[in-house]
């Protein structure tokens, strides 16, 4: 009997396909490292699609880890690829939808809000007089702001909103405005916040990340620390990932003035070499065990 085949999705394959490829291959899967923009839809086949090194076939299971940007259309190609796919019966870690559900920062916190989730006070709009008029009211009320691009990761073109010339000084990304309330931090000058990973709705691994700046990514430079979380803690973060309809996430978290967490952001895609390196577990080895009760799973269905 043929091994199972796994399709890992990034347009830059490195360490973290390395190590879930490894431990795949631990667990007897195939594994086939590839990008969505090479692959192609053709109604002509029987599935619909090509998927480099499957031909006319399909995976067992397929994993996204990453989406290079693109174009409106070109984004949509791919993502029409990971719908079919599920459509077809192969599960995908994560389905198109809890992509979708949190690569738009907007649409995660609607989602949030609707869940009943604690999460800063968030206005998302196109309109620059609109913006303005946010920023205005928000700073009279002594309240500082966070900017971010709609689409983003890693901390990267965020802006910290402290006066309205802070505001006119920025365009934003793309033409639409994300302003997030700032949460300043607990102890002055030190800014902390916690990533929490939850797969299959357990809680994984967790840090708390400190920065000397009021920006924490890990990709930023932040430090990572092991941490121990609070139930509070981590049934926010199980929450938050149902609520996005995501099999795993990363979940950042920020405790309030009042000594209460809210979330920040979901991640649908997350990266784990911080956690790997603060916490030593192995996530690669958790999420590949994931993926493989997902391929006996398909493989049954097809049976049935």
């Amino acid at each position: 009997m043929a091994s199972p085949r796994v399709v890992i999705f990034n347009d830059t394959h490195g360490w973290h396909s390395e190590q879930l490829a490894a431990s795949l291959s631990q667990l007897g899967v195939d594994t086939i490292l590839t990008d969505l923009a090479q692959c192609k839809i053709d109604i002509d086949s029987p599935t619909g699609l090509f998927i480099p090194e499957l031909g006319d076939t399909l995976p067992d299971a397929a994993m996204v880890r990453g989406i290079a940007p693109g174009f409106l259309e070109q984004i949509t190609l791919r993502m029409d690829v990971l719908h079919t796919l599920s459509e077809l019966g192969v599960p995908v870690f994560n389905p198109a939808s809890a992509i979708e559900h949190t690569v738009d920062k907007a649409r995660t916190s609607l989602k949030l809000k609707f869940a009943g989730l604690r999460t800063p006070r968030t206005w998302a709009c196109e309109v620059p007089e609109i913006a303005k008029d946010i920023v205005t009211r928000e700073l009279s009320s002594g309240n500082k702001l966070v900017m971010k691009p709609l689409f983003g990761c890693q901390g990267k073109g965020i802006e910290l909103i402290q006066d309205l010339t802070d505001f006119d000084n920025k365009q934003p990304i793309g033409g639409a405005f994300y302003l997030q309330e700032y949460v300043a931090p607990e102890q002055e000058g030190i800014w902390q916040d916690w990533r929490l990973l939850v797969i299959d709705g357990e809680l994984c691994a967790s840090m708390s990340r400190r920065s000397s700046h009021w920006i924490t990514n890990f990709a930023q430079g932040a430090e990572c620390f092991a941490t121990t979380v609070t139930d509070e803690m981590k049934d926010l973060a199980i929450q938050a990932t149902k609520a996005v309809s995501a099999d795993y996430a990363g979940v950042d978290l920020i405790r309030d003035y009042d000594g209460h967490f809210s979330v920040l952001e979901v991640n649908s895609v997350p990266a784990w070499k911080g956690l790997f390196q603060a916490t030593g577990v192995d996530v690669a080895s958790i999420l590949a065990k994931a993926l493989v009760k997902r391929t006996k799973q398909h493989t049954i269905s097809h049976v049935i």
